[in-house]
């Protein structure tokens, strides 16, 4: 090795190591470090406690949940059943389990499974709460948890992660194998690896050096088994085999090797798993592993990547250009009722980010985001920046970048929401923040203006509710008025009865000419709203306005129904089946 070389090397691990003692420190880090160049370990290290309680120290060899890191096991299993000819990526679920009690297993693929492309959902959730974690100790015990839950969207048009997907991949592995996941990837993967120390070990077993989760959430709610989705353990030594095994075509042929490294030539891969104490990160880069492991929140581990990545020649934060995903997790308590106060007329609820507050939120189902805060709790908090987003005001123009952050955790009363991905506010205005429909997605969301409350629940609302759709993150009915059909956002945060198109007012019957009624902003700056009273009926479903006054504005594409409609009504959204009740008391 050059001096040259051995100075980097030596500067790798000295900044990294510093970036962790500090975060160690300032309690933000528990858990095993290890960095290696070319396989060889440049840096073993432990920190923290594997029990805090009993005060025993992590050690390097310290057992870890892996959470979602699993799923590249997973992943390497398909491609050896592929590469051995007993699947294809373009077999469907039925296939290979005709007995799937569901008729989506009729046109969802393995490689949709694989890519989070099912619209399968997860198995976190009310279900997940309802069963006792301990009897979760076989794959088909989660099964019940899902199997009957309505496709999220039609297999193959959009991308949202699934863990129900990979629970399927994990049963596919085994009917096709003959052999339960846990043996066949002890027997295809761990030991041909080396990784004597990793499996998927029962929670209630004794198992030596094994970590547990310390967490600020509660209870770390971890079922009686992991699977094919996730929660197996590992040491930062066996990981690093590993990686080594699958650079080498040790675990597949080549083709599939590259397949599992999404055909990347430099074969470079990141991956992670998280949840209450659990958050764990593998990244390969030639020439360098790295391998995290804690027994914190995310994103100790995260955190320690973040820093790490640059060091390694790995690119550093992405840009984003999409939408928010949903939150890393969902956990609900039993229903939530709480207050429900008003900013004018945009309702407001009190929520808590990383543990801190309780801070006002506008719950705006017009907001296309997820949760966004303004630029002085932004401040307040010091949320990590992951990326960036083009955001704009809601007549689609004036896109600008916006910082994306990530909190640990949103909780609204009793349910917990982690790994929340959170922007600026563009908008906030007398709040701190704003909140929409989309961090809910897993859920019932209830609006009861006439008491003022807000609700939170499990379930769905039956199948003969109002759809709605969403094209740019706001759901959308479709309104009827003087026999004319105008599709509308339903808009908390508008104050209106029922907004129009200006263009369209000629062409209504009206008891008077539209006058100036108020005014609006945008980026672009104000603007005027008409209002003329209506001669005629507008039907919303089974509600029906006579006579109602129109407000008509000439800067939002679609038709808006706002806080002057909904304040009569109890209104449920179903955000996961894109379904709507209104009721009036």
């Amino acid at each position: 090795m050059t001096s040259f070389a051995f100075a980097l090397l030596l500067s790798i691990v000295t900044d990294l190591t510093s970036a962790i003692d500090q975060a160690a420190a300032q309690g933000k880090f528990s858990g095993v470090v290890l960095l290696a160049e070319n396989g060889k370990p440049i840096l073993t290290k432990a920190w923290g406690f594997a029990d805090a309680a009993q005060k025993i120290p992590n050690k390097t060899d310290t057992k870890f949940n892996l959470g979602s890191i699993n799923k590249i096991f997973t992943q390497v299993a398909i491609g050896q059943l592929a590469a051995a000819g007993k699947l294809s990526l373009d077999d469907t679920i039925r296939k290979h389990l005709p007995d799937y009690p569901s008729p989506i297993a009729d046109k969802i693929t393995i490689q949709q499974l694989i890519e989070h492309r099912s619209g399968m959902g997860d198995h976190f959730g009310p279900e997940y709460l309802a069963a006792p974690p301990s009897s979760l100790r076989k794959l088909s015990d989660y099964l019940p948890l899902f199997v009957k839950k309505p496709l999220e969207f039609e297999p193959g048009t959009e991308q949202r992660y699934s863990n129900a997907g990979y629970i399927v991949l994990g049963l596919i592995i085994e009917r096709e194998s003959g052999q339960t996941y846990y043996d066949y990837v002890r027997d295809h993967i761990f030991k041909p690896a080396g990784m004597k120390d990793t499996d998927s070990f029962p929670l209630d077993a004794k198992v030596a050096n094994r970590a547990a989760a310390i967490t600020k959430r509660g209870d770390a709610q971890l079922p009686g088994r992991g699977s094919s989705a996730g929660g197996g353990y590992s040491t930062a030594a066996d990981l690093l085999r590993f990686a080594q095994a699958l650079r080498s075509d040790q675990l597949l042929p080549k083709k599939w090797t590259d397949w599992v490294f999404r055909n990347n030539e430099k074969r470079s891969l990141g991956i992670a798993g998280g949840s209450p104490g659990i958050n764990a990160v593998l990244l390969i880069g030639s020439p360098y592993t790295l391998a995290i492991l804690s027994n914190f929140d995310p994103p100790a581990a995260e955190e320690i990547a973040k820093v790490a990545r640059p060091l390694m020649g790995l690119p550093a934060m992405q840009q984003r250009r999409a939408a928010q995903s949903e939150p890393d997790e969902v956990l609900i308590r039993g229903p939530v009722d709480l207050p429900m106060t008003f900013a004018g007329h945009v309702p407001v609820i009190e929520a808590k980010i990383n543990g801190k507050g309780p801070y006002r939120f506008a719950v705006d189902s017009g907001f296309g985001g997820s949760i966004a805060i303004g630029a002085a709790l932004a401040q307040q908090l010091a949320l990590p920046v992951v990326g960036e987003i083009m955001a704009g005001d809601p007549t689609g123009r004036n896109p600008r970048r916006v910082k994306m952050m990530r909190a640990e955790s949103v909780d609204v009363a009793t349910a917990h929401f982690g790994g929340v991905e959170v922007t600026e506010s563009l908008s906030a205005r007398d709040v701190d923040g704003i909140i929409s429909l989309n961090l809910f997605r897993s859920l019932l969301v209830t609006f009861d203006y006439p008491k003022s409350r807000f609700q939170l629940r499990g379930g769905a609302l039956p199948s003969d509710a109002m759809s709605y759709t969403v094209e740019h993150g706001v759901p959308a009915i479709e309104v009827d008025v003087n026999g004319q059909k105008f599709k509308a956002d339903i808009d908390s945060g508008s104050p209106a009865e029922l907004t129009l198109p200006k263009s369209v007012a000629k062409s209504l019957t009206l008891a008077s000419e539209p006058v100036v009624v108020g005014r609006g902003m945008t980026a672009d700056g104000p603007f005027e709203v008409y209002g003329a009273p209506l001669q005629g009926d507008v039907r919303v479903g089974a509600i029906t306005l006579t006579n109602p006054r129109i407000d008509f504005v000439d800067v939002f594409r679609n038709a808006n129904l706002g806080s002057r409609f909904l304040r009569n009504y109890v209104v449920t959204f179903d955000p996961r089946n894109k379904r709507l009740q209104m009721t009036k008391p």
